[in-house]
């Protein structure tokens, strides 16, 4: 459990002194998770710094208007929205749930702030992981917009996914898709055949499945 808590960017710098001391302090809570259990939904309420210690969990962000959803999977040790515990939207934008089974690890959020705030490296480390995803937002307003459809579609997932690496899908009609681009469907399919014939997705009714987010990278840079 040390190891996989010390891997995570919010225990940088700690010793397992460290983590023990605030530890012997706190409640945990650990749960196993069968395939297909629901860990939190979007939009409950984040009382708590969940972590996956154990296993994978699956994601699935969706779009205000129900038009299209984005899936992905995340491998332990994995927080989950930590972020949500704070500012003026405390609730969880995704739905987790276990995949193929998983532990997780939960704490309180009185817990979470009344004995984790003390640990100075754990605030920086804080302070720097909501910082770095306020200023990537801000960066991403400013990024040109790629010129060709395949590099626009991925920059389209890119923008809308936690992370940039792992296994991706992009649940959506390519009219939809087509309409969000200002791009025909005709171009659309195009493109995304193209990246199919290389390998680096899968086309299925209304589903882009993706392997390896991170080969499609370089069609944004």
């Amino acid at each position: 459990m040390y190891e996989n808590l010390l891997c995570l960017p919010y225990f940088q710098g700690m010793g397992k002194d460290d983590i023990t001391a605030i530890l012997d302090k706190v409640k945990l809570e650990f749960n196993n998770h069968e395939d297909g259990e629901v860990l939190c939904n979007n939009g409950s309420e984040c009382t708590r710094f969940l972590i996956v210690t154990k296993g994978t969990t699956e994601s699935v962000a969706t779009a205000p208007d129900g038009s299209y959803s984005i899936t992905e999977e995340h491998e332990a040790p994995y927080a989950i929205e930590p972020y949500s515990m704070f500012g003026y939207n405390t609730r969880y934008r995704r739905k987790y749930t276990a995949k193929g089974g998983c532990t997780t690890l939960s704490i309180e959020k009185n817990y979470f702030f009344s004995e984790f705030s003390k640990q100075g490296i754990f605030t920086i480390n804080l302070i720097n992981i909501v910082s770095r995803r306020a200023q990537k937002t801000d960066d991403s307003i400013w990024k040109l917009t790629p010129t060709t459809i395949e590099g626009r579609i991925i920059a389209f997932m890119a923008q809308r996914c936690e992370t940039t690496h792992g296994h991706k899908r992009l649940n959506i009609k390519m009219e939809r898709l087509a309409e969000i681009l200002c791009e025909t469907r005709l171009n659309i399919s195009r493109a995304l055949n193209n990246l199919q014939n290389q390998g680096l997705v899968t086309l299925n009714r209304k589903e882009i499945d993706i392997p390896q987010f991170k080969a499609l990278l370089p069609f944004i840079k």
